[in-house]
């Protein structure tokens, strides 16, 4: 599980190269912010070694209960080249983070515990090699609330170090806002306080 007051994520892509017996491993290593952009990502990779026997993959996007974790073996044996760069990523409390390892089978085969290890270490290396950043994960909630209460809910989430996203106004209001996930309880125990069981809040 991802930190609850920070994770890493990658500064900027990163790309490192080794060979075990033969078999020649890419591993890079690059900061998404959704699955949308990691699946284009993997895309183009697989594009610019297209030659390549394979390009097995690991993402984690998020934090905390919202975090999303994907992994591919692609057609390695089950186990041995996804999983194990996972592992890399959530020990080191690595998220919006994607790493793939690119494979050109070099003619020996490494057995399952080899292949493990290999795609272990594109993670590891890429990892050590890389500029990591400090990122606090955030919580954003929608709230329906009264008119009257737009600015005392607007000065708690303020107090929180929050930010109001947006407003929308109908018969209630609509209030979009974005804070640290550490304030969360506090947040939602200040709401209850101010709407008084009268507002609704979501968490996003």
């Amino acid at each position: 599980m991802t930190n609850e007051k920070f994770y890493l994520t990658p500064l900027k892509k990163t790309r490192i190269r080794f060979t075990i017996r033969g078999s020649r491993f890419i591993a890079t290593l690059t900061p998404v912010a959704d699955e949308e952009t990691a699946s284009k990502i993997i895309d183009q990779v697989g594009t610019e070694f297209h030659d390549a026997t394979h390009h097995a993959y690991a993402c984690r996007v998020g934090s905390g209960s919202a975090i999303v974790e994907r992994s591919s073996d692609a057609r390695e044996p089950a186990g041995t080249a996804g999983a194990p760069m996972l592992q890399i990523l959530q020990g080191s409390n690595v998220s919006d983070a994607l790493v793939i390892g690119t494979r050109y089978f070099g003619g020996t085969r490494l057995g399952i515990g080899g292949l493990t290890r290999a795609y272990r270490d594109c993670a590891r290396l890429a990892l050590e090699d890389a500029v990591l950043r400090k990122k606090e994960p955030f919580a954003e909630y929608s709230l329906k609330i009264a008119y009257e209460e737009i600015g005392t809910l607007t000065r708690l989430v303020e107090t929180l170090e929050g930010t109001v996203l947006g407003l929308n106004y109908s018969d209630s209001v609509i209030m979009h806002v974005q804070l640290p996930a550490r304030e969360s309880e506090a947040f939602k125990q200040g709401f209850n306080s101010i709407c008084r069981g009268r507002g609704v809040l979501k968490e996003l």
